[in-house]
């Protein structure tokens, strides 16, 4: 019983951090939703390129996260070629930033969104660590602590759940980054692509919430053993 309590608790503390890491990574990326591009934009090598040994060719999609976005590069204001190769070593800033200021993220469900899985995430990071603390040093967690935690991920699964939700319904407001010409169009609309498609980040974000339920399971498995163990 011993045995299978601690290879619960592995897995348990295991599926955790993945579901962590898939969260952080979700919460951060600009490609939940994205409007791919068959040719990318690219610029001849000249003199104004000696560092640069090749010809530049860049992806030209636009792209729409929760925290960060993607500019189709044909779209960047840039007046001279010494911006193109500013964009060569800084890409992702220049083309694809993070919203640095909360008054920046588009729509309210968007800025909610944004606070909700933001919240999710953090909060399923501590679960994470009190999983481990419990499977490395299971003498400090009694049963008690077994069923905090699994409400707390049960928690995590709701607001995460809503926070994509809000996101997918903010899709048709005027302010959404992704909407009109050169982006997804304007047949976009809540669970309407339009143009665009879901992204990778966008699976890994809702595979990540998903799982929780698993991390639940083993988690409630977790704390039955225990007290079978104890009992």
């Amino acid at each position: 019983m011993v045995y299978a309590y601690k290879a619960t608790a592995g897995v348990w503390c295991t599926l955790s951090f993945f579901i962590v890491v898939g969260s952080i990574v979700a919460f951060f990326m600009p490609f939940w939703l994205v409007k791919t591009n068959d040719n990318p934009f690219t610029i001849d090598k000249d003199n104004n390129f000696a560092d640069i040994e090749r010809a530049l060719t860049i992806d030209n999609h636009a792209a729409c996260g929760i925290m960060s976005y993607c500019i189709p590069y044909n779209n960047l204001p840039h007046a001279n070629k010494s911006v193109v190769l500013n964009f060569e070593k800084e890409a992702h800033l220049v083309r694809c930033p993070i919203y640095s200021d909360f008054s920046a993220i588009p729509t309210v469900f968007g800025k909610v969104s944004s606070v909700l899985f933001g919240a999710g995430t953090v909060i399923l990071l501590v679960s994470w660590v009190f999983s481990a603390i419990s499977l490395c040093y299971g003498y400090m967690c009694d049963v008690s602590t077994y069923l905090l935690i699994s409400i707390v991920q049960l928690f995590c699964l709701i607001i995460n759940g809503v926070a994509i939700l809000l996101w997918v319904l903010s899709w048709d407001k005027d302010e959404f980054k992704c909407g009109g010409e050169g982006y997804c169009g304007d047949a976009l609309e809540p669970f309407k692509l339009g143009d665009c498609e879901l992204g990778w980040a966008f699976l890994l974000g809702l595979a990540s919430t998903g799982s929780i339920v698993l991390a639940i399971f083993f988690g409630c498995l977790s704390l039955f053993l225990q007290k079978q163990k104890d009992s």
